[in-house]
């Protein structure tokens, strides 16, 4: 079935559509896709994500109200440059070739925001954008799950990362870890490691600003680049039908829209992935793409505020 028609006003400015990335001129942030889906433990369509979630944006204006209260006219040109550098074209069969990609794109991106795709694009994203900056870089999760799984799948890119690639667990921080969605092994493998782990039940009595500023504190504590992983299925079930792994009682979209734009503004904050999303298995309304859609739009307004 066809798309609907979107309204044209010339008042009301449409996000989406962005220039490919220039690197004679770069970019403060760029967009690239990481359709990452053969390795999922759950069945999955992430790869078709990245699309939808571009075609999604086109529902949105530019316009927002800054934190300090001031109104931006929009997050676009005048404010600053946004470019789109395409999909990774097949990140799970040359992980290592997606990295070297993704590491060419952060030359010329203040923040590389790669939309997934399931939670393995977390490796080669992290891995590319911090480089050789790999022993002074943190990592940020909002998720229900540690990812701590051995082996090579959606459920093992913070144990890859501390294992394969060198990342410090004392820079880990996860957000949102839920109960009934994880095991005492992973659980004990983080305390062991010196992980952070926040659990879902601290964010009914702490607000989002204060949990994520200790975060980039933590993760950015050695002076390096950090790594913000929104995995959407961190929020409620009823918010994100398009999340496999999603469970009822899970953060609210606001929460998780707050968090990317916090995380944006904090100029250590050099790549974001947006995780998880299914975009073939979404309720009728769209409603989990349009949440990943609006991600994109919060990270570009906290960039406005750096």
């Amino acid at each position: 079935m066809s798309q609907p028609r979107l309204s044209h006003d010339p008042l009301w400015p449409r996000a989406g559509a962005f220039a490919p990335l220039d690197t004679e001129n770069g970019a403060d942030m760029t967009i690239v896709g990481v359709p990452t889906w053969r390795t999922s433990l759950s069945a999955t369509n992430a790869g078709v994500t990245p699309e939808a979630v571009r075609e999604a944006l086109k529902r949105y204006s530019t316009h927002f109200v800054a934190s300090d209260g001031s109104e931006r006219q929009t997050v676009l040109t005048d404010e600053l440059t946004i470019a789109d550098a395409g999909d990774v074209d097949e990140p799970d069969l040359d992980e290592a070739l997606a990295a070297r990609y993704l590491s060419q794109i952060a030359e010329f991106s203040g923040l590389v925001l790669a939309i997934g795709g399931d939670n393995a694009l977390t490796v080669p994203v992290a891995l590319g954008v911090a480089g050789e900056k790999v022993n002074t870089a943190g990592i940020i999760t909002l998720d229900a799950h540690h990812d701590l799984r051995e082996g090579r799948s959606n459920g093992s890119p913070i144990r890859r990362l501390i294992e394969e690639h060198g990342f410090d667990p004392s820079r880990i921080v996860q957000i949102g870890i839920a109960d009934f969605a994880n095991s005492a092994p992973y659980r004990d493998y983080a305390e062991r490691k010196g992980i952070t782990v926040i659990h879902r039940d601290e964010l009914h009595e702490r607000s989002m600003a204060d949990v994520m500023a200790d975060a980039l504190k933590i993760a950015g504590s050695a002076g390096g680049p950090i790594h913000v992983d929104l995995d959407v299925d961190v929020c409620d079930r009823s918010v994100v039908p398009a999340c496999p792994a999603s469970i009822p009682g899970g953060l609210s979209a606001y929460e998780l829209r707050q968090a990317a734009r916090i995380a944006a503004r904090h100029r250590q904050v050099r790549s974001i992935d947006i995780a998880e999303v299914d975009a073939e298995a979404d309720a009728a309304d769209g409603r989990t793409v349009r949440l990943a859609a609006l991600l994109v739009l919060e990270a570009a307004a906290g960039m406005t505020e750096r």
